[in-house]
């Protein structure tokens, strides 16, 4: 399979289908598999602290999540890869997981939001084994009781997937500590805010927004904060064009 680098970040080239081939293997298979879903931002901040980049070529599988990524890559006169985007590949993988009964435990949001993501991802998959939920707001340090804790937790349930939600980098450094105490786990996937968006706290852009990869304008529009990180968007792209080598 072919690769290709973004500052320094190291992705595949993969299209949607072979993403959902790769995690049902793993879901089926021996081994563990880690999943992180950088859009241009991510990009970008990971770009100014090697420490970060390092973080995320950590994982096993990088999905391009944002239509930033695609176009900074033509511009630096590349070809143009795939969106694949994190919230609606793990939308999948809990069809995939209600369809062969593998467990789920939900992990990130504020108090209350993954359990109400769990009842509505209960309505479109009624026959899912969602095993536990947490919220995110707790002492993350390795040596906490807090930490230990939830990692009880998570061992009893004993979860074939395991879904954190606590946004770049927080949730990628928790699961690269953190993995080799849960082996029950065979996914492990950092999905930012995908909780806040299934328990219907945070709406998600319309479909047509969606279709043409502006769900960054929607959430400016929602969330008027977010336009301070987005003008970091065309200094993404030009340090890409000065930088890249492909």
């Amino acid at each position: 399979m072919s690769r290709y680098t973004i500052l320094g970040v190291r992705f595949k080239v993969l299209d949607e289908g072979e993403a959902d081939r790769r995690l049902s293997r793993a879901l089926h298979g021996q081994r563990s598999i880690t999943v992180f879903t950088p859009n241009a931002l991510i990009l970008h901040k990971a770009s100014k602290d090697g420490r970060l980049v390092s973080l995320l070529n950590r994982a096993d599988l990088l999905l391009p999540d944002g239509v930033g990524v695609s176009l900074a890559r033509r511009l630096a006169g590349a070809p143009r890869v795939e969106r694949i985007t994190g919230i609606d590949t793990a939308w999948r993988l809990l069809g995939e997981a209600e369809r062969t009964g593998a467990s789920v435990f939900l992990l990130g949001g504020k108090a209350g939001v993954p359990e109400a993501a769990a009842r509505q991802i209960k309505k479109a998959y009624p026959r899912i084994r969602i095993c536990g939920t947490q919220h995110g707001y707790f002492n993350k340090a390795s040596g906490s009781e807090q930490n230990r804790a939830i990692l009880r937790g998570i061992r009893r349930a004993r979860p074939d997937i395991l879904l954190v939600c606590m946004g770049f980098p927080t949730q990628e450094a928790w699961i690269m500590r953190n993995k080799g105490h849960l082996p029950s786990v065979k996914i492990f996937m950092g999905l930012g805010g995908s909780l806040d968006v299934w328990s219907g706290r945070v709406k998600r852009a319309p479909k047509c927004f969606q279709k043409m990869g502006l769900e960054w304008l929607w959430r400016c529009m929602i969330e008027p904060k977010r336009i301070k990180d987005t003008l970091s968007l065309p200094c993404f792209i030009l340090k890409v064009k000065k930088e890249s080598k492909f």
